[in-house]
């Protein structure tokens, strides 16, 4: 017997998309999940989301058609709110947003077409004074957002936006950390369902001791990313290190290294593609993770899925990722000075690991889990409103 019970119509609506991130790989699994989805945007890449996002239906906001509007991106910024309220969602039963600045600003047509908010962060420009997280900023850019740090006007934007959060039916956040975070600036209650991590596409190696002799950088070269402090400590520890990656901050790191005579230790690979990342992963001593209050961190759990450790600072989201005790899949740096990595690099010992704990540890998030558990509450919270 057929059911008449038709399919839910959800819309799944991001911040800008425009390379490969945490936040495609969020929109990515939530397509896999619910595979005739429509994704509402700010605005995209075309050419990436042509190769990433084949056949999918993507909205851009009047924001995608202004005219240079990738010279004056950062400048328009603080549009983005009303660009998001422009979306109608007519017929949807659900919208789920995918933010950590606007996207949660939505504004559904009706009261029974409800919003989760998947939320990745709270604005870290407004709330934390982390004006450097905003891709791609200029120096007249940051002088333009520092304006607004500690001002009537700030003020004035941590209202709209705890006030578009507390609208959000489902509030559900990305770790305990960005839970803590939630209920500090919104005072809201939130439910944790982790990042998804693609682990099974991991190249798993299972043998320590036929890992290679350099340590492994990942992600985008940015100042808030702590790549000046990983090469300063591999500097220190004369240990080698390979950089992937690119971003804003890639000529200044060159720089530093001709400055520090470490062209022997230091290599930067740039871009990689993906067979080239799986190879990384695998192969490496130990990926570092130099990164300051994380709001989770997919890549030390990539690390983990390939049966290799990572070295961390210890804070943010990757506390509920790497565990240092049992089963062992990680260390911890509490200082974050070059001197405090660089002596856990002098001694570090891939072969303390066992490379199935770190396989096992990293499957708590896996992507299949995510997904089960996002069909679930949309079920739930579509049922709720009818």
């Amino acid at each position: 017997m057929k059911s008449d019970k038709k399919p839910l119509r959800v819309a799944i609506v991001s911040d800008a998309i425009d390379a490969r991130g945490g936040v495609e790989k969020v929109i990515l699994s939530l397509l896999k999940a619910f595979p005739n989805a429509t994704i509402y945007t700010v605005r995209s890449n075309r050419k990436y989301t042509k190769v990433e996002f084949p056949g999918v239906k993507i909205r851009n906001s009047f924001i995608q058609y202004i005219p240079f509007e990738k010279l004056l991106r950062r400048e328009l910024y603080l549009l983005y709110p009303w660009a998001y309220r422009s979306f109608s969602f007519f017929g949807y039963d659900v919208v789920i947003s995918v933010s950590s600045s606007f996207a949660k600003f939505i504004k559904p047509w009706r009261k029974q077409t409800k919003h989760i908010g998947y939320i990745q962060t709270p604005p870290r420009f407004f709330w934390m004074h982390d004006i450097r997280t905003i891709k791609g900023m200029s120096r007249f850019s940051f002088k333009f957002y520092s304006f607004f740090v500690s001002t009537f006007l700030e003020k004035l934007w941590q209202k709209w936006d705890r006030n578009a959060a507390r609208k959000i039916d489902k509030v559900v956040v990305i770790s305990k950390e960005v839970q803590r975070r939630v209920k500090k600036f919104y005072d809201l209650d939130s439910e944790v369902i982790y990042s998804p991590v693609e682990v099974k596409e991991m190249k798993f190696n299972k043998d320590m001791g036929k890992r290679e002799n350099w340590f492994l950088y990942f992600g985008r070269v940015e100042t808030y990313k702590g790549v000046e402090l990983a090469i300063r400590a591999a500097v220190l520890a004369h240990k080698p290190i390979k950089i992937a990656g690119t971003g804003q901050d890639m000529d200044r790191m060159q720089e530093l290294v001709t400055e520090l005579n470490a062209k022997g230790t230091v290599k930067f690979l740039g871009y990689v593609s993906d067979e080239l990342k799986l190879e990384l992963f695998s192969k490496c001593k130990a990926l570092l993770f130099p990164v300051q209050d994380e709001d989770f961190g997919i890549v030390p759990v990539e690390a983990n899925a390939s049966g290799g450790p990572v070295i961390a600072y210890r804070s943010g989201g990757v506390l509920e990722s790497i565990s240092e005790d049992n089963p062992k899949t990680g260390v911890f740096f509490d200082e974050y000075t070059p001197e405090a990595l660089a002596e856990i690099l002098k001694t570090f010992d891939p072969r303390e690991f066992n490379p199935a704990n770190c396989r096992k540890q990293a499957s708590n998030f896996a992507s299949e889990i995510f997904e089960y558990k996002m069909k679930n509450l949309v079920k739930e919270v579509a049922d709720n409103g009818k």
